[in-house]
């Protein structure tokens, strides 16, 4: 018996002295097996102490395991074996289960705030200095630095251009006024043809033709561009540019912006963060069809709660003629009248496709204030889609201004939208608003036949439309972009969202893009969860997750918790009950107020 207990396992003798191993089948299994199992001897011979005992331990879990089994349970305990080397040798990693990390970021929120204060005192102290620096006397100690600035800033007669002024006095002048703003055209009427300034910041230099933009560069040691591809090009309907044929074909002349010349050889960074838009259906569309949603928004916990779309659709009975919706623009001065009634604080910014139409929304809207006798406001504006980038109001009313004839035709001509790269005028007339969008149009969706149009200006239009649409059914869901880098089971939200909250009548979710998981107490927000899975892998530096998000959330009155997955390894049940103390404490609040 010993001698078989070499080979056999006393279960095994017992299967073949009792019968109920067959023989044959143990045979067939041998002669099958039989270089496997010399392999298998050989690699256990070569094994050394500790992974023999490795093995042993194996068994000592799963008597009689199966292949993946021992797979599973090996991966796993190779994982906990190297987690806990790591945290041995970098011992600062077991503090994020336990108050110590709540220290740390607390006092680094406070060193942000603190630098925050330092850096606003320290630049203001630097500007006076600035001024006091080199100053002048005389023997009888009279200042005498800018003497001869305040004598030509002040007199009445014979005025000093700014250029002269400067070309005369370029040092008082700039310790005084160390910033200038002013457009790329004045900045090479005004200032001298070298460095005079340590920076220069060009924006909205998607309009900004690069032959204007370069002279201003000259007057920089350093120069940062800002602008956005997807908003207005430079528009050279009304100017003359000079051109020759006979240049050669150099690549740089094809680049008519000042933005897409810089792209080519200066650094890019891409800011995400959007922040006009109090709500997610206000910046949703333009996420989607120009930003491949790659911007991100915060909305107050408040608005959010309320569930009143951000859009409202007006339907009136409009007629398309001499290029003037007048119907439309009677409406909307109706709006206007209205919305000065019931919200005066309310800053109003009024949007069409045309000049014309512009101008006649203007003279109806004086016409109606005089008749009802009410004030229109300086912070009231009525523009086109040319030149309404770079504004921004509370609310904002869109003339569509399209529709049918006298005769019931449609009309698809659709003016500077349909030109290339007209959709980008779509893109910034409906990113103005703040906090409102109401789209007067006596058209719906369907009736723009767009399919066979040659750009994309018409067809964003009609999809635009349709989305307006449903946002003012109220039928918005929040786009969510999946992540897909690492496996769905790795997710510590996936975990916690297990726990069972039916005691609570709590509901977590990922209905919200910008946090982890939301709470939610039916259709109602109370709270945010943030854990260290693709949010904070994605973040762009440390202080972004444990400071400046912090900060937002704060200032969006929402109330939230961050977990680590080191936190769930250590002890599950406390991370429940940490959730369903938020929870509570949210939901009390939220009565309070």
């Amino acid at each position: 018996m010993a001698f078989w207990e070499k080979y056999f396992t006393i279960q095994k003798l017992r299967e073949i002295f009792s019968g109920n191993l067959g023989i044959a089948l143990l045979e067939n299994a041998l002669t099958r097996d039989f270089d496997s199992l010399c392999e298998f001897d050989s690699l256990y011979e070569n094994f050394n102490t500790g992974q023999k005992s490795i093995l042993s331990k194996l068994l000592d879990q799963i008597p009689n395991p199966s292949p993946d089994e021992w797979s599973e349970l090996f991966l796993n305990s190779l994982k906990l074996a190297w987690i806990d080397h790591i945290e041995q040798k970098y011992p600062i990693l077991r503090g994020v289960s336990s108050n110590k990390l709540e220290d740390i970021q607390s006092e680094l929120q406070q060193s942000v705030k603190k630098k925050q204060e330092l850096s606003n005192e320290i630049l203001l102290l630097k500007a006076r200095e600035r001024v006091y620096k080199n100053v002048e006397y005389n023997r009888l100690n009279n200042l005498i630095t800018y003497r001869d600035v305040y004598h030509q800033v002040t007199k009445k007669r014979r005025i000093w251009p700014v250029r002269k002024l400067i070309a005369n006095y370029p040092r008082e002048v700039f310790d005084l006024i160390p910033c200038w703003l002013a457009s790329p055209e004045s900045a090479s009427a005004i200032f001298p043809m070298e460095k005079v300034f340590d920076l220069v910041i060009f924006d909205e230099a998607s309009q900004c033709f690069a032959e204007n933009g370069l002279p201003a560069m000259y007057r920089g040691k350093q120069v940062v561009v800002a602008g956005d591809e997807k908003q207005l090009r430079p528009n050279d309907l009304y100017k003359v540019r000079w051109e020759d044929e006979n240049e050669e074909d150099i690549p740089e002349l094809d680049y008519d912006s000042l933005l897409n010349l810089s792209s080519q050889y200066l650094m890019q960074v891409q800011l995400n963060g959007h922040y006009r838009s109090k709500t997610l259906d206000l910046i949703s569309f333009s996420n989607e069809h120009f930003y491949d949603n790659r911007l991100s928004l915060l909305p107050d916990f408040k608005v959010i709660n309320s569930k009143e779309p951000a859009i409202e659709y007006i339907k009136c009975d409009g007629v398309w003629e001499n290029n003037i919706n007048a119907n439309e623009a009677y409406e909307i001065s109706r709006l206007v009248r209205d919305l000065l009634k019931s919200d005066p604080d309310k800053e109003i910014g009024i949007v069409t496709f045309n000049v014309r139409q512009q101008l006649f929304i203007m003279d109806q809207l004086e016409i109606l204030s005089l008749e009802e006798n009410f004030v229109i406001p300086d912070s009231l504006i009525v523009k086109n889609i040319e030149n309404i980038q770079g504004d921004e109001k509370d609310i904002i009313i869109f003339s569509i201004l399209y529709a049918p004839d006298k005769y019931g035709k449609m009309n698809m001509n659709f003016g500077s939208l349909n030109v290339e790269g007209g959709e980008n005028r779509l893109n910034v007339a409906v990113t103005r608003a703040r906090e409102k969008i109401i789209l007067v149009t006596s058209i719906m969706p369907q009736q723009l036949n767009v399919e066979n149009s040659k750009n994309e200006g018409p067809k964003l239009l009609r999809k635009y439309l349709e989305y307006a649409l449903s946002v003012s059914k109220g039928e918005f869901t929040t786009p969510l972009v999946e992540e897909k880098r690492f496996s769905q089971s790795w997710y510590l939200k996936n975990r916690i969202k297990e726990f069972d909250y039916s005691e609570k009548d709590l509901v977590l979710d990922q209905s919200l893009p910008f946090v982890d998981l939301s709470m939610k107490e039916g259709d109602q927000y109370r709270a945010a969860i943030f854990t260290d899975d693709d949010l904070y892998f994605n973040s762009i530096s440390t202080k972004e997750m444990h400071v400046y998000k912090p900060f937002s959330l704060s200032a969006k009155n929402w109330k939230f918790m961050g977990f680590t997955s080191r936190e769930y390894w250590q002890n599950p049940e406390g991370m429940k009950s940490k959730i369903e103390n938020l929870y509570l404490n949210a939901k009390t609040k939220d009565k309070k107020l």
